[in-house]
């Protein structure tokens, strides 16, 4: 992360972004990111539903199972293996994790992989470009992040509800991440064969990739505050730093070490509390919604 970015000042305000490094620019919310930046060719497999476009002329590729396309949008839904080519070209990628609450519409109705329409997305166009040239604040980033998952929401089918049941199994893995699965079923009155099932088949997600993605987001509270990897996969409950890296990489398609580094992405500031003693015993992001 370039030197001049800061940390947040004290009430909870997030401070602004003052220079532009020559590399992309991240901006992580509890729920999802934005980026944008010049993208070669980045292989992931997330847990999230993801959109991304161009900010240029040219269409990127997208390769994702036996789906090949050329586009200038692109909905990806969520779990899909998927190579990204922007050929060097910068692109904007709006992530949605599965703990965001417009997850659902995406997991059900954006399902594999589709070119969408670019012109949806244009009135964003002007925000985008400060965004990434670092013009942006952090609060307003978040405000332009939220208008790129509406717009993209309302290009999908109205879903219904997510059943109760599910829903308050996230909750309860959201105030303790490392809670077992009978104890889960045991809470919402059914048994761990069908509470497995139910979370799939209404987030299309496993209940296992849910937690690992509350993991990830407890990670990412870590950045830039000079703590070790070891520490990190420690503190986010995961079982070692190389089951960490695996899954970060897996996940961002990166491994750890280059977005903790900051060298080729600019991470805004997050508003979470730096590693303390208490933090380890409560990571920041699992304990609020």
């Amino acid at each position: 992360m370039d030197a001049q970015l800061t940390l947040p000042v004290a009430g909870g305000r997030r401070s602004p972004v003052r220079a532009a490094p020559p590399c992309g620019r991240m901006h992580i919310l509890r729920h999802g990111f934005l980026y944008a930046g010049a993208m070669a060719r980045v292989a992931s497999h997330r847990h999230s539903a993801m959109l991304y476009l161009a900010l240029s002329p040219e269409p990127f590729h997208v390769e994702a199972g036996d789906v090949q396309l050329r586009a200038r949008a692109a909905l990806i839904g969520p779990d899909q293996r998927k190579h990204i080519d922007g050929r060097g070209a910068p692109l904007a990628c709006v992530d949605i994790a599965p703990t965001h609450r417009s997850f659902a519409t995406f997991a059900r109705g954006g399902q594999g992989v589709a070119a969408w329409s670019r012109s949806a997305f244009d009135e964003e166009n002007a925000a985008l470009r400060d965004f990434r040239e670092h013009r942006l604040t952090s609060s307003a980033a978040d405000a332009l992040y939220g208008r790129l998952v509406e717009r993209a929401a309302a290009q999908l089918p109205p879903t219904a509800p997510v059943d109760a049941r599910v829903r308050e199994v996230m909750r309860l893995l959201r105030a303790a991440p490392g809670q077992d699965l009978r104890s889960l079923a045991e809470a919402v009155h059914l048994s761990p064969d069908w509470l497995v099932h139910l979370f799939r088949r209404e987030l299309g997600l496993s209940l296992r990739k849910y937690a690992q993605t509350l993991k990830l987001q407890a990670a990412a509270a870590y950045l830039r505050r000079g703590v070790t990897l070891t520490e990190v996969a420690a503190v986010a409950g995961f079982a070692d730093s190389a089951h960490f890296s695996k899954l970060w990489k897996q996940h961002f398609g990166f491994p750890p070490q280059r977005a903790f580094s900051g060298e080729e992405v600019s991470i805004d500031p997050l508003p979470w509390p730096p590693c303390t003693a208490d933090s380890a015993q409560h990571p920041p992001g699992t304990a609020r919604s």
